[in-house]
């Protein structure tokens, strides 16, 4: 009985040690990044592992063809929309998902999965699937040795989702439809008092609608701003679009008139080379 005592102190010491032992702050060989990518009036937004190659294979070899992938290392990679998108034609509702990939040397298969806390796939339920869609990879020049998941081939309702690593690339279309979003919240928003004029004329012009609300809009905005030259710049711009020069030219001199008291040099010079391409457009005087 006499060694046990010295035997716990010696075993409470090395605990101790052990409890003592600095932390190390490693690099890890896969690290994890976030990306949050603007898109249609929403956002797609990213978090997911980046594992390298290092002297490795990836298709084929590292990652198998024709099993589940977790498309990157460690957790999952995320997916999360800020809003309802399509993706092969189906509907996906706004919220996150876990991105998950067959790879094949032919022909990929993309999964949405609503586990977005699985490690890895190796607790992968198919009965939790939101989608299943069919991609096809190229072939890259040079080999990527680092793999990055990217939002490319971005437009208003349109964008990629794209994967490279190794020399494979895949793409995986994504579109919204930001025109029944943004058309829902101009027609709430002209109900109130406080009315969005100027973005609301900006987005018909640039979507190619009607612009006859819209020069009804600009009519209220410069009663209640009858000394803003921005009004008379973009009435003689909607005006010019419509082919109606003579009202474009005088609402441009209109507009150039009230810039002389502006005491912006910079908004001042600006608004004068804008309001001259309009009267360049419309035939008069620059």
């Amino acid at each position: 009985m006499k060694h046990i005592f010295p035997l716990l102190t010696v075993g409470l010491l090395l605990s101790s040690a052990a409890q003592a032992q600095t932390k190390l702050t490693i690099p890890p060989l896969s690290p994890a990044t976030h990306i949050r990518q603007d898109f249609s009036t929403s956002y797609i937004d990213l978090t997911y592992s980046r594992p390298s190659l290092r002297g490795r294979t990836a298709f084929g070899k590292l990652v198998p063809n024709g099993t589940v992938w977790r498309t990157g290392a460690n957790t999952v990679t995320k997916v999360r929309f800020g809003e309802e998108v399509k993706i092969g034609g189906q509907v996906v509702p706004a919220g996150a998902y876990a991105l998950l990939a067959i790879p094949d040397a032919k022909e990929w298969t993309f999964i949405l999965n609503r586990d977005t806390a699985q490690w890895g796939t190796y607790a992968y339920k198919p009965d939790l699937d939101v989608l299943r869609v069919k991609a096809k990879p190229t072939k890259l020049a040079a080999p990527q040795e680092t793999m990055s998941l990217t939002v490319e081939n971005i437009k208003p309702a349109s964008a990629d989702l794209v994967i490279s690593w190794d020399r494979t690339q895949v793409a995986l279309p994504i579109t919204a439809d930001p025109d029944r979003i943004v058309m829902a919240q101009i027609q709430e928003a002209m109900k109130g008092e406080k009315k969005p004029y100027m973005a609301a004329v900006q987005y018909y012009f640039n979507a190619g609608k009607d612009l006859t609300p819209a020069l009804g809009w600009l009519d209220e905005y410069i009663v209640a701003n009858p000394t803003r030259y921005n009004g008379y710049y973009w009435k003689g711009k909607l005006l010019q679009k419509q082919g109606n020069n003579k009202d474009a030219i005088a609402a441009a001199n209109k507009s150039l008139e009230l810039l002389k008291d502006d005491k912006n040099e910079v908004a001042k010079a600006e608004y004068i080379r804008l309001n001259q391409e309009v009267l360049a457009a419309a035939g008069g005087k620059r």
